[in-house]
């Protein structure tokens, strides 16, 4: 018997051509009925988050953090309360995952940020926390964007138990609004992790940058929260937020294309 399996067009119909807009990030994204990976993705699209069995909801300083009603993609938004420094929400998911030797882990997520350079941001794998004005910002393993105030620069970051490497992108986020059924200024964040010794950053679905160092090997959940910078009611919004990893499979090696 074999130990090598090819795709085929149908299993990874989002191949896109490295040329194109779209380009690579997702070529061997598998689509949600392959059972050799465990996925994850929430549209934000329902009646409320549900902060009972998939995410677990916090807020900061009276801070909110809500879903959208009558927006298009769906949304979920965090909130300063108009009057603390530092007010804002979060949800971290109730599941968790964990970057393996030969295996992948697909992360992205879309996001804005109302007041670019007076604001905390962070969205994409962390470990699991009580959502504060470190955490998980500034927490012991994870894999993610950063935003941190005094700055628009989206940094790519790998901590591995405190030890991080931070990368600023070279790309910015310009200031979002909610206008009409829209969210403008949004930036669609992913990573690829290769095994454990290799993360690819995209921003707008291009490669930034890869880390090689710092990747943990701890148990990590899907994160998205935010934090005024100032006493304004500074929002921050997630359309949707998607994970797919593999899981341990029957020993062949999996390849995106056809030979």
């Amino acid at each position: 018997m074999g130990t090598t399996r090819f795709s085929g067009p149908l299993m990874y119909s989002g191949h896109g051509s490295d040329s194109s807009a779209l380009g690579s990030w997702f070529s061997n994204l598998p689509l949600q009925c392959n059972p050799d990976y465990v996925i994850k993705m929430d549209d934000f699209t329902g009646v409320d988050i549900d902060d009972t069995d998939d995410w677990t909801k916090q807020v900061l300083n009276s801070g909110t953090l809500t879903q959208l009603a009558d927006h298009v993609g769906g949304w979920a938004k965090s909130t300063g309360d108009g009057s603390t420094d530092n007010s804002g929400g979060s949800i971290q998911g109730n599941e968790i995952f964990m970057v393996e030797a030969s295996k992948k882990i697909f992360f992205e997520a879309t996001v804005a940020v109302a007041d670019a350079d007076d604001m905390d941001m962070f969205v994409g794998l962390a470990e699991n926390g009580t959502f504060a004005t470190g955490v998980p910002f500034t927490a012991n393993n994870q894999i993610g964007f950063l935003l941190v105030e005094g700055a628009a620069d989206i940094y790519a970051n790998c901590d591995s138990g405190g030890t991080e490497t931070k990368t600023d992108t070279g790309i910015d986020f310009a200031d979002g609004a909610e206008s009409g059924s829209s969210i403008t200024n949004t930036r669609r964040l992913g990573f690829v992790a290769t095994g454990t010794g290799n993360v690819q950053f995209y921003v707008d679905r291009k490669l930034v940058t890869t880390t090689t160092g710092n990747i943990p090997t701890s148990a990590l959940t899907p994160w998205f929260c935010a934090m005024s910078g100032t006493t304004t009611a500074d929002a921050a919004w997630c359309d949707y937020i998607m994970v797919a990893a593999q899981r341990v499979t029957d020993g062949m090696t999996q390849f995106n294309d056809q030979p």
